[in-house]
């Protein structure tokens, strides 16, 4: 009685003793396995076994077929290769290149091969086991599709304007490597190509085109794209060669372009008249209004035109913006880093034009669109300040103003209002750390603190007047001591 057979049930059948898989073949894999059913044994005499070992078989086969499907139908190698990867999986195995097989544990060797007799000769899993796969060949130009699909946690809150400045680093980098070296497939990069890369960028530089740092960033894109490949293919470490590594431009001596990072302040008594508004009667509301508010809080411009109407909050007991990063719906946006993250508080001026906007701007939300008109406007109407006679850049370059540079004077303002480094820092959203020069402990400003932080470098209004420098220190004091601190 026990050794009779038994129905097939869910593909799993007994005979005698011993259980068998037995199942169709879809018609889907058809084109590449002859065979019309699946007879094989799961070597064993346990039900409960059994249907573990068949999940595992129907597992390994279905991998199999898929990997032997996209070698048939893909003319290139990619989805071969990543059908044969997933197969190695199936089986748990990871890829190993011959080279290194036959050199490495003789076990591992031994075993692979027996799973490749058991497998049969036509499996994709012969050379997948074997280590003797074709690499993909991916161009240069395909990269950087693949390296927004790798980036895609990361890059998910980018707004529409973000995501197009991101898309483009690793898009004219492609382009550029293209027409130097030609669009060849990123396996095939040579060290040689990196340098004649390089070469292009340098001469560029040396020419006055471009900085030492826009260079090195463009290198180090094209790194960027060579990593993704290997990631993206799970390629062993042992057989990644990036040769764009160490290929970075040092800066020259005297460079006319290295400290493009370097912007001037703008006069205080000109950002003043700013912020009361003047020289802002041709812009439309939302570009006034966005200027006067990064200009008095020291903020970025694009940490205010592109605030979600959820991060403002105007009926708080201390009115205030939260600059975060929002990751879903129509508003969603990525702040520049972790240190950035901050409460603004808001007073005098940059309240009362926050108050004209609870919604925040939807004109300039997600768009790049403000700077280059506002800069534009400022200079039609020279508007901005000469700066200070008889002041170069770094090569005899001519200074100039931006709006952008009212975040400098912002500084200045802080720094003569002598609230210390580390405050400074957090009222412009920089790192503690590298304040400090070592690991941040303890808590950060509160929202009280942080106001009377703001109010120190804050410019009066017709209707407001922040308090002497003296008294909101005191204030300070009186606050610390009230949380039980002594001062």
């Amino acid at each position: 009685m026990g050794n009779a057979n038994s129905a097939c049930v869910d593909g799993i059948e007994r005979r005698g003793r011993v259980y068998y898989m037995r199942i169709r073949v879809p018609k889907r894999y058809a084109e590449v396995e002859p065979r019309r059913e699946i007879n094989r044994s799961l070597k064993t005499c346990d039900q409960t076994e059994a249907r573990a070992r068949f999940a595992v078989a129907i597992k390994a086969l279905k991998a199999d077929w898929e990997a032997r499907l996209a070698r048939e139908e893909d003319g290139s190698t990619t989805n071969a290769f990543s059908g044969a990867i997933s197969l190695l999986e199936a089986w748990d195995m990871r890829y190993v290149p011959m080279q290194e097989l036959v050199h490495g544990s003789i076990t591992d060797l031994v075993t692979r091969i027996e799973k490749v007799v058991n497998s049969g000769v036509q499996s994709a899993l012969v050379p997948a086991a074997l280590g003797v796969l074709d690499y993909p060949k991916i161009k240069v130009s395909e990269m950087p599709a693949i390296v927004e699909e790798l980036k895609a946690a990361d890059i998910a809150s980018k707004n529409a304007n973000q995501l197009r400045e991101w898309r483009n680093k690793y898009i004219n980098a492609a382009k550029v490597f293209s027409e130097v070296c030609m669009d060849k497939p990123v396996c095939d990069i040579t060290e040689a190509d990196a340098m004649r890369f390089c070469k292009y960028w340098k001469a560029r530089r040396d020419g006055g085109e471009v900085t030492t740092n826009h260079v090195n960033k463009r290198i180090r894109f094209m790194g960027q794209i060579v990593d993704a490949y290997y990631w993206k293919f799970d390629i062993p470490k042992s057989h990644r060669k990036n040769p764009f590594i160490g290929q970075a431009i040092e800066k020259i001596a005297f460079d006319d372009r290295t400290n493009d990072g370097k912007k001037l302040a703008l006069p205080v008594v000109w950002v003043s008249r700013l912020v009361r508004g003047e020289m802002l009667e041709g812009l439309n509301d939302e570009a006034r209004d966005i200027t006067i508010i990064a200009a008095d809080s020291g903020t970025r411009q694009s940490e205010i035109y592109n605030l979600p109407e959820s991060d403002i909050h105007l009926d708080h007991p201390i009115p205030h913006i939260l600059l975060q990063t929002v990751r879903d719906g129509e508003q969603k946006r990525q702040i520049k880093n972790t240190a950035s993250f901050r409460p603004v508080v808001l007073l005098g001026a940059s309240l009362e034009a926050m108050r004209r906007h609870p919604r925040g701007f939807p004109r300039y939300r997600g768009k790049g669109s403000y700077s280059g008109a506002v800069n534009k406007y400022f200079r039609e109407n020279n508007y901005f300040p000469n700066p200070p006679e008889g002041l170069l850049l770094p090569g005899g370059l001519e200074a100039k103003f931006s709006i952008g540079s009212t975040r400098h004077t912002f500084e200045d303002r802080m720094r003569f209002a002598k609230l210390t480094n580390e405050e400074r820092a957090y009222l412009m959203g920089h790192s503690i750390g590298k304040v400090r020069g070592r690991p941040v402990y303890g808590s950060t400003p509160d929202l009280r603190l942080r106001a009377l932080y703001q109010e120190m470098v804050s410019f009066p209004t017709d209707t407001w007047e922040p308090r002497p420098i003296e008294a909101l220190r005191k204030e300070i004091d009186r606050l610390a001591k009230e949380s039980g601190f002594r001062v």
